[in-house]
Protein backbone atom coordinates (compact mmCIF):
# COMPACT_ATOMS: atom_id res chain seq x y z
CA UNK A 1 0.00 0.00 0.00
CA UNK A 2 1.74 3.13 -1.23
CA UNK A 3 -1.12 5.60 -1.34
CA UNK A 4 -2.21 7.37 1.86
CA UNK A 5 -5.18 5.54 3.40
CA UNK A 6 -8.60 7.13 2.88
CA UNK A 7 -9.71 9.85 5.28
CA UNK A 8 -12.80 9.26 7.39
CA UNK A 9 -14.45 11.41 10.05
CA UNK A 10 -15.95 10.96 13.46
CA UNK A 11 -18.13 13.72 14.92
CA UNK A 12 -17.71 14.63 18.59
CA UNK A 13 -19.82 17.47 19.97
CA UNK A 14 -20.25 18.82 16.44
CA UNK A 15 -16.51 18.67 15.72
CA UNK A 16 -15.29 16.57 12.78
CA UNK A 17 -12.11 14.65 13.59
CA UNK A 18 -10.29 13.16 10.59
CA UNK A 19 -8.78 9.71 10.93
CA UNK A 20 -7.11 7.08 8.73
CA UNK A 21 -6.50 3.34 9.06
CA UNK A 22 -3.87 1.16 7.41
CA UNK A 23 -2.75 -2.42 7.71
CA UNK A 24 -5.28 -4.82 9.14
CA UNK A 25 -3.63 -7.53 11.19
CA UNK A 26 -3.86 -7.26 14.98
CA UNK A 27 -2.67 -5.76 17.25
CA UNK A 28 -4.03 -2.24 16.77
CA UNK A 29 -1.72 0.75 17.21
CA UNK A 30 -3.34 4.16 17.60
CA UNK A 31 -0.73 6.79 16.77
CA UNK A 32 -1.35 9.96 18.78
CA UNK A 33 0.70 12.57 16.96
CA UNK A 34 -0.63 15.57 18.86
CA UNK A 35 0.01 18.92 17.22
CA UNK A 36 1.02 17.33 13.93
CA UNK A 37 -1.27 16.80 10.97
CA UNK A 38 -1.02 13.04 10.50
CA UNK A 39 -2.81 13.33 7.15
CA UNK A 40 0.14 15.43 5.97
CA UNK A 41 2.60 12.92 7.45
CA UNK A 42 1.05 10.27 5.19
CA UNK A 43 1.90 12.46 2.17
CA UNK A 44 5.56 13.03 3.06
CA UNK A 45 7.91 10.29 1.73
CA UNK A 46 10.09 9.79 4.82
CA UNK A 47 7.32 9.96 7.42
CA UNK A 48 4.94 7.88 5.30
CA UNK A 49 7.57 5.15 5.13
CA UNK A 50 7.63 4.98 8.92
CA UNK A 51 3.84 4.86 9.09
CA UNK A 52 3.71 2.11 6.47
CA UNK A 53 6.22 0.13 8.50
CA UNK A 54 4.08 0.46 11.62
CA UNK A 55 1.13 -0.76 9.54
CA UNK A 56 3.19 -3.78 8.39
CA UNK A 57 2.93 -5.37 11.85
CA UNK A 58 -0.32 -3.87 13.12
CA UNK A 59 -3.58 -2.25 12.23
CA UNK A 60 -2.49 1.39 12.39
CA UNK A 61 -4.93 4.20 13.18
CA UNK A 62 -3.82 7.82 12.84
CA UNK A 63 -5.84 11.00 13.22
CA UNK A 64 -5.60 14.77 12.98
CA UNK A 65 -5.97 16.48 16.34
CA UNK A 66 -8.60 19.26 16.20
CA UNK A 67 -7.09 22.35 14.63
CA UNK A 68 -4.74 20.24 12.48
CA UNK A 69 -4.93 18.85 8.96
CA UNK A 70 -8.40 17.82 7.82
CA UNK A 71 -10.02 18.02 11.26
CA UNK A 72 -12.21 21.00 12.07
CA UNK A 73 -10.62 24.19 13.35
CA UNK A 74 -10.71 24.86 17.07
CA UNK A 75 -13.24 27.28 18.53
CA UNK A 76 -10.85 30.08 19.47
CA UNK A 77 -13.45 31.65 21.73
CA UNK A 78 -13.21 28.51 23.84
CA UNK A 79 -9.91 26.74 22.99
CA UNK A 80 -9.65 23.05 23.86
CA UNK A 81 -7.94 21.75 26.96
CA UNK A 82 -5.74 18.68 27.06
CA UNK A 83 -8.76 16.74 28.29
CA UNK A 84 -10.77 17.83 25.24
CA UNK A 85 -8.03 16.26 23.11
CA UNK A 86 -8.35 13.07 25.16
CA UNK A 87 -12.06 13.09 24.30
CA UNK A 88 -11.12 13.34 20.61
CA UNK A 89 -8.93 10.24 21.01
CA UNK A 90 -11.77 8.41 22.74
CA UNK A 91 -14.05 9.26 19.81
CA UNK A 92 -11.53 8.00 17.23
CA UNK A 93 -10.97 4.73 19.08
CA UNK A 94 -14.73 4.23 19.34
CA UNK A 95 -15.35 5.03 15.67
CA UNK A 96 -12.62 2.70 14.39
CA UNK A 97 -13.75 -0.21 16.54
CA UNK A 98 -10.35 -0.65 18.16
CA UNK A 99 -10.35 -2.78 21.30
CA UNK A 100 -7.32 -3.31 23.53
CA UNK A 101 -5.35 -0.54 21.77
CA UNK A 102 -1.63 0.08 21.82
CA UNK A 103 -1.21 3.84 22.15
CA UNK A 104 1.84 5.44 20.54
CA UNK A 105 2.04 9.08 21.62
CA UNK A 106 4.58 11.70 20.62
CA UNK A 107 4.95 15.47 21.12
CA UNK A 108 1.88 16.64 23.09
CA UNK A 109 0.18 13.45 21.90
CA UNK A 110 2.24 11.69 24.56
CA UNK A 111 0.26 13.47 27.28
CA UNK A 112 -3.03 12.69 25.51
CA UNK A 113 -2.11 9.01 25.28
CA UNK A 114 -0.92 8.90 28.89
CA UNK A 115 -4.14 10.42 30.23
CA UNK A 116 -6.19 7.99 28.13
CA UNK A 117 -4.13 5.06 29.48
CA UNK A 118 -4.78 6.22 33.02
CA UNK A 119 -8.56 6.28 32.34
CA UNK A 120 -9.02 3.18 30.16
CA UNK A 121 -7.47 -0.28 29.78
CA UNK A 122 -4.84 -0.35 27.02
CA UNK A 123 -2.66 -3.18 25.85
CA UNK A 124 0.57 -1.15 25.84
CA UNK A 125 1.64 2.50 26.01
CA UNK A 126 4.51 3.92 23.96
CA UNK A 127 5.70 7.49 24.55
CA UNK A 128 8.35 9.03 22.31
CA UNK A 129 9.91 12.50 22.53
CA UNK A 130 7.27 13.89 24.87
CA UNK A 131 6.94 15.65 28.23
CA UNK A 132 4.79 15.71 31.36
CA UNK A 133 5.12 19.46 31.92
CA UNK A 134 6.93 22.22 30.02
CA UNK A 135 7.13 25.06 32.55
CA UNK A 136 9.75 24.95 35.26
CA UNK A 137 8.66 24.94 38.90
CA UNK A 138 10.29 24.64 42.29
CA UNK A 139 9.62 20.90 42.18
CA UNK A 140 10.31 20.59 38.43
CA UNK A 141 13.67 22.13 37.63
CA UNK A 142 14.00 20.47 34.20
CA UNK A 143 11.20 22.66 32.83
CA UNK A 144 11.67 25.76 30.68
CA UNK A 145 11.62 29.31 32.02
CA UNK A 146 9.05 31.91 30.98
CA UNK A 147 11.55 33.73 28.80
CA UNK A 148 12.19 30.67 26.63
CA UNK A 149 8.51 29.78 26.35
CA UNK A 150 7.48 33.39 25.63
CA UNK A 151 10.00 33.50 22.77
CA UNK A 152 8.71 30.21 21.39
CA UNK A 153 5.13 31.45 21.48
CA UNK A 154 6.18 34.60 19.64
CA UNK A 155 7.88 32.51 16.96
CA UNK A 156 4.75 30.43 16.44
CA UNK A 157 2.70 33.58 15.97
CA UNK A 158 5.11 35.34 13.58
CA UNK A 159 7.20 32.69 11.76
CA UNK A 160 4.81 29.80 11.06
CA UNK A 161 4.74 29.09 7.34
CA UNK A 162 8.34 30.01 6.60
CA UNK A 163 9.72 26.57 7.46
CA UNK A 164 12.06 27.63 10.24
CA UNK A 165 10.01 26.11 13.05
CA UNK A 166 9.62 22.66 11.52
CA UNK A 167 13.34 22.64 10.69
CA UNK A 168 14.01 23.33 14.35
CA UNK A 169 12.06 20.19 15.26
CA UNK A 170 13.56 17.98 12.54
CA UNK A 171 16.50 18.55 10.21
CA UNK A 172 15.41 18.76 6.61
CA UNK A 173 15.63 15.77 4.32
CA UNK A 174 14.57 16.41 0.77
CA UNK A 175 10.80 16.32 1.25
CA UNK A 176 8.38 19.10 0.39
CA UNK A 177 9.51 22.59 1.33
CA UNK A 178 9.09 22.95 5.11
CA UNK A 179 7.00 26.11 4.71
CA UNK A 180 4.52 24.17 2.60
CA UNK A 181 4.46 21.43 5.23
CA UNK A 182 3.73 23.94 7.98
CA UNK A 183 0.91 25.69 6.15
CA UNK A 184 -0.67 22.37 5.14
CA UNK A 185 -0.64 21.30 8.79
CA UNK A 186 -2.47 24.22 10.40
CA UNK A 187 -2.82 28.01 10.51
CA UNK A 188 -1.09 30.67 12.61
CA UNK A 189 -3.93 31.28 15.06
CA UNK A 190 -4.65 27.60 15.63
CA UNK A 191 -1.03 26.77 16.36
CA UNK A 192 -0.54 29.64 18.79
CA UNK A 193 -3.51 28.45 20.87
CA UNK A 194 -2.23 24.88 20.81
CA UNK A 195 1.15 26.02 22.06
CA UNK A 196 -0.42 27.93 24.94
CA UNK A 197 -2.30 24.76 25.91
CA UNK A 198 0.85 22.63 25.62
CA UNK A 199 2.72 25.18 27.70
CA UNK A 200 0.27 24.99 30.60
CA UNK A 201 -0.72 21.36 31.03
CA UNK A 202 0.82 19.21 33.74
CA UNK A 203 0.19 15.44 33.87
CA UNK A 204 2.71 14.53 36.55
CA UNK A 205 -0.02 13.39 38.93
CA UNK A 206 -1.47 11.09 36.23
CA UNK A 207 1.68 9.08 35.51
CA UNK A 208 1.79 6.90 38.67
CA UNK A 209 -1.73 5.60 37.97
CA UNK A 210 -0.81 4.10 34.57
CA UNK A 211 -0.87 0.31 34.81
CA UNK A 212 -0.21 -0.62 31.18
CA UNK A 213 3.23 -1.93 30.13
CA UNK A 214 4.98 1.27 29.04
CA UNK A 215 7.91 2.02 26.76
CA UNK A 216 9.47 5.49 26.88
CA UNK A 217 11.73 6.38 23.93
CA UNK A 218 13.70 9.60 23.50
CA UNK A 219 16.41 10.78 21.15
CA UNK A 220 19.16 11.54 23.63
CA UNK A 221 20.34 14.75 21.93
CA UNK A 222 16.81 16.00 21.18
CA UNK A 223 17.41 19.70 20.60
CA UNK A 224 13.85 20.69 21.56
CA UNK A 225 12.90 18.54 24.56
CA UNK A 226 15.90 17.30 26.59
CA UNK A 227 16.14 13.62 27.48
CA UNK A 228 15.64 14.51 31.16
CA UNK A 229 11.92 14.76 30.41
CA UNK A 230 11.85 11.12 29.26
CA UNK A 231 13.81 10.06 32.32
CA UNK A 232 11.25 11.79 34.52
CA UNK A 233 8.28 10.11 32.77
CA UNK A 234 9.89 6.66 32.87
CA UNK A 235 10.63 7.10 36.56
CA UNK A 236 7.05 8.13 37.34
CA UNK A 237 5.20 5.31 35.51
CA UNK A 238 5.45 2.01 37.41
CA UNK A 239 7.61 -0.51 35.56
CA UNK A 240 8.19 1.71 32.51
CA UNK A 241 11.15 0.90 30.29
CA UNK A 242 13.34 3.78 29.09
CA UNK A 243 15.27 3.64 25.80
CA UNK A 244 17.52 6.53 24.77
CA UNK A 245 18.55 6.47 21.10
CA UNK A 246 21.17 8.52 19.25
CA UNK A 247 19.63 11.47 17.42
CA UNK A 248 18.77 15.14 17.53
CA UNK A 249 15.28 15.50 16.05
CA UNK A 250 12.15 16.04 18.11
CA UNK A 251 9.89 14.99 15.22
CA UNK A 252 11.72 11.70 14.88
CA UNK A 253 9.88 10.07 11.98
CA UNK A 254 11.61 12.00 9.20
CA UNK A 255 15.21 11.05 9.95
CA UNK A 256 15.13 8.55 12.82
CA UNK A 257 12.01 6.50 12.11
CA UNK A 258 14.00 3.30 11.50
CA UNK A 259 15.73 2.93 14.88
CA UNK A 260 12.68 4.17 16.81
CA UNK A 261 10.34 1.72 15.10
CA UNK A 262 12.86 -1.11 15.61
CA UNK A 263 12.42 -0.60 19.36
CA UNK A 264 8.63 -0.24 19.01
CA UNK A 265 8.28 -3.42 16.93
CA UNK A 266 10.35 -5.42 19.39
CA UNK A 267 8.22 -4.11 22.27
CA UNK A 268 4.95 -4.89 20.47
CA UNK A 269 5.77 -8.19 18.74
CA UNK A 270 8.87 -9.53 20.48
CA UNK A 271 11.03 -9.36 17.35
CA UNK A 272 12.22 -7.02 14.59
CA UNK A 273 11.54 -7.87 10.95
CA UNK A 274 13.16 -6.64 7.78
CA UNK A 275 10.87 -4.06 6.18
CA UNK A 276 10.73 -3.44 2.45
CA UNK A 277 8.91 -0.34 1.29
CA UNK A 278 8.69 -1.65 -2.25
CA UNK A 279 5.46 -2.93 -3.79
CA UNK A 280 4.90 -4.92 -6.97
CA UNK A 281 3.04 -2.55 -9.27
CA UNK A 282 2.22 -2.28 -12.97
CA UNK A 283 3.41 0.99 -14.46
CA UNK A 284 1.89 2.56 -17.59
CA UNK A 285 3.71 5.34 -19.41
CA UNK A 286 1.89 7.24 -22.19
CA UNK A 287 3.07 9.87 -24.63
CA UNK A 288 1.64 11.93 -27.51
CA UNK A 289 3.43 11.13 -30.78
CA UNK A 290 5.14 14.15 -32.40
CA UNK A 291 3.89 16.51 -29.69
CA UNK A 292 6.61 19.13 -30.23
CA UNK A 293 5.96 19.79 -33.96
CA UNK A 294 2.20 19.66 -33.28
CA UNK A 295 2.51 22.29 -30.59
CA UNK A 296 4.66 24.48 -32.83
CA UNK A 297 2.18 24.27 -35.72
CA UNK A 298 -0.89 25.01 -33.59
CA UNK A 299 0.35 27.81 -31.35
CA UNK A 300 0.26 27.97 -27.57
CA UNK A 301 -3.43 28.76 -27.08
CA UNK A 302 -4.84 26.00 -29.31
CA UNK A 303 -2.27 23.49 -28.12
CA UNK A 304 -3.06 24.23 -24.49
CA UNK A 305 -6.77 23.67 -25.12
CA UNK A 306 -6.02 20.39 -26.94
CA UNK A 307 -3.77 19.17 -24.11
CA UNK A 308 -6.48 19.96 -21.57
CA UNK A 309 -8.98 17.87 -23.54
CA UNK A 310 -6.42 15.07 -23.96
CA UNK A 311 -5.68 15.09 -20.23
CA UNK A 312 -9.35 14.96 -19.33
CA UNK A 313 -10.08 12.01 -21.63
CA UNK A 314 -7.03 10.00 -20.54
CA UNK A 315 -7.78 10.73 -16.90
CA UNK A 316 -11.30 9.31 -17.33
CA UNK A 317 -9.82 6.07 -18.65
CA UNK A 318 -7.37 5.90 -15.76
CA UNK A 319 -10.21 6.21 -13.27
CA UNK A 320 -12.40 3.73 -15.15
CA UNK A 321 -9.64 1.10 -15.05
CA UNK A 322 -8.67 1.60 -11.41
CA UNK A 323 -5.35 3.32 -12.00
CA UNK A 324 -3.51 5.86 -9.86
CA UNK A 325 -2.31 8.87 -11.81
CA UNK A 326 1.19 9.38 -10.43
CA UNK A 327 2.11 12.43 -12.50
CA UNK A 328 1.67 14.21 -15.81
CA UNK A 329 4.71 14.62 -18.04
CA UNK A 330 3.21 17.48 -20.03
CA UNK A 331 2.16 15.38 -23.01
CA UNK A 332 1.64 12.05 -21.29
CA UNK A 333 1.10 10.27 -18.00
CA UNK A 334 2.78 7.92 -15.57
CA UNK A 335 0.06 5.71 -14.04
CA UNK A 336 0.24 2.90 -11.47
CA UNK A 337 -2.05 -0.15 -11.42
CA UNK A 338 -2.50 -3.10 -9.11
CA UNK A 339 -3.66 -5.19 -12.08
CA UNK A 340 -1.59 -5.61 -15.27
CA UNK A 341 -4.59 -6.44 -17.44
CA UNK A 342 -6.33 -3.21 -16.42
CA UNK A 343 -3.16 -1.24 -17.21
CA UNK A 344 -3.07 -2.62 -20.75
CA UNK A 345 -6.79 -2.07 -21.27
CA UNK A 346 -6.43 1.48 -20.01
CA UNK A 347 -3.66 2.17 -22.55
CA UNK A 348 -5.74 0.79 -25.42
CA UNK A 349 -8.85 2.70 -24.32
CA UNK A 350 -6.92 5.95 -23.92
CA UNK A 351 -5.67 5.67 -27.48
CA UNK A 352 -9.20 5.18 -28.78
CA UNK A 353 -10.47 8.05 -26.66
CA UNK A 354 -8.27 10.70 -28.31
CA UNK A 355 -8.43 9.54 -31.94
CA UNK A 356 -11.02 12.15 -32.93
CA UNK A 357 -8.74 14.87 -31.52
CA UNK A 358 -6.22 14.06 -34.23
CA UNK A 359 -3.78 12.70 -31.64
CA UNK A 360 -1.83 9.47 -31.65
CA UNK A 361 -0.61 7.98 -28.40
CA UNK A 362 2.06 5.43 -27.70
CA UNK A 363 2.46 3.52 -24.45
CA UNK A 364 4.74 1.23 -22.49
CA UNK A 365 3.71 -1.16 -19.71
CA UNK A 366 5.87 -3.10 -17.25
CA UNK A 367 5.26 -4.76 -13.88
CA UNK A 368 7.83 -4.82 -11.08
CA UNK A 369 8.72 -3.42 -7.69
CA UNK A 370 8.47 0.33 -7.12
CA UNK A 371 8.98 2.67 -4.19
CA UNK A 372 7.05 5.81 -3.37
CA UNK A 373 8.98 9.08 -3.69
CA UNK A 374 6.26 11.34 -2.39
CA UNK A 375 2.71 12.03 -3.40
CA UNK A 376 3.53 12.54 -7.10
CA UNK A 377 6.38 10.24 -8.03
CA UNK A 378 7.59 6.66 -7.90
CA UNK A 379 10.98 5.10 -8.44
CA UNK A 380 12.25 1.70 -9.46
CA UNK A 381 13.21 -0.28 -12.53
CA UNK A 382 9.55 -0.79 -13.45
CA UNK A 383 9.14 2.95 -13.98
CA UNK A 384 12.19 3.23 -16.24
CA UNK A 385 11.26 0.03 -18.09
CA UNK A 386 7.78 1.34 -18.92
CA UNK A 387 9.23 4.66 -20.06
CA UNK A 388 11.76 2.97 -22.34
CA UNK A 389 9.08 0.74 -23.86
CA UNK A 390 6.94 3.81 -24.52
CA UNK A 391 9.86 5.51 -26.26
CA UNK A 392 10.22 2.49 -28.60
CA UNK A 393 6.53 2.37 -29.47
CA UNK A 394 5.03 3.88 -32.60
CA UNK A 395 1.72 5.70 -32.85
CA UNK A 396 -1.29 3.77 -31.55
CA UNK A 397 0.99 1.04 -30.18
CA UNK A 398 1.22 -0.44 -26.68
CA UNK A 399 4.50 -2.21 -25.98
CA UNK A 400 4.80 -4.44 -22.93
CA UNK A 401 7.36 -6.64 -21.23
CA UNK A 402 7.17 -10.42 -20.99
CA UNK A 403 6.22 -10.00 -17.32
CA UNK A 404 3.07 -8.11 -18.32
CA UNK A 405 2.18 -10.68 -20.94
CA UNK A 406 2.54 -13.45 -18.35
CA UNK A 407 0.45 -11.51 -15.81
CA UNK A 408 -2.35 -11.23 -18.39
CA UNK A 409 -2.43 -14.94 -19.17
CA UNK A 410 -6.02 -16.09 -19.59
CA UNK A 411 -7.30 -12.71 -20.74
CA UNK A 412 -8.54 -12.01 -24.26
CA UNK A 413 -5.73 -9.50 -24.92
CA UNK A 414 -3.48 -10.59 -27.79
CA UNK A 415 0.28 -10.14 -27.30
CA UNK A 416 2.33 -10.19 -30.52
CA UNK A 417 6.05 -10.92 -30.21
CA UNK A 418 8.20 -7.97 -31.29
CA UNK A 419 11.54 -9.65 -30.61
CA UNK A 420 14.26 -8.72 -28.17
CA UNK A 421 15.41 -5.17 -27.62
CA UNK A 422 18.09 -3.24 -25.78
CA UNK A 423 16.53 -0.59 -23.55
CA UNK A 424 18.59 2.49 -22.74
CA UNK A 425 20.12 2.33 -19.28
CA UNK A 426 18.82 -1.19 -18.58
CA UNK A 427 21.43 -3.97 -19.01
CA UNK A 428 20.70 -6.94 -21.24
CA UNK A 429 18.22 -7.69 -24.01
CA UNK A 430 14.54 -7.93 -23.22
CA UNK A 431 11.55 -9.56 -24.88
CA UNK A 432 9.07 -6.99 -26.13
CA UNK A 433 5.43 -7.61 -26.98
CA UNK A 434 2.70 -5.51 -28.56
CA UNK A 435 -0.69 -5.64 -26.88
CA UNK A 436 -3.49 -5.59 -29.42
CA UNK A 437 -7.21 -4.93 -29.14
Amino acid sequence: MLEPPPIEFVVRDGLHVAHQSAGGAPPSIVYVGGSMAMSVQWEQPATAKGLRRLASFSRLVTYDQQGMGYSDRMDLSSPPTLYDLVSDLEAVIGATGVSDPILFGTHNGGAVAAVYAARHPVRQLILCNTWARLEEADDFTIGFGDRVLDRMEERYETEWGAGRISEMYASRRGDAAPGQYELASTSHNQLAHLFRMNRKYDIRDVLPSIAAPTLVIHLEDNRTIPAAHAEYIAGAIPGARLVLLPGTDHLFMRNYGGPVIDVVEEFVTGHVTRFSDRVRTTMLFTDIVDSTPLAASMGDEKWSALIDEHNDRVHRQVVAHGGHEVKSTGDGFLVAFDDSEEAVRCALSAMAAVTDLGLELRAGVHVGEVAHMGKNDMSGLAVHFAQRLCARAEGDQVLTSAAVRDACEGSDIVFEDRGKATLKGIPGKWEVFEACR
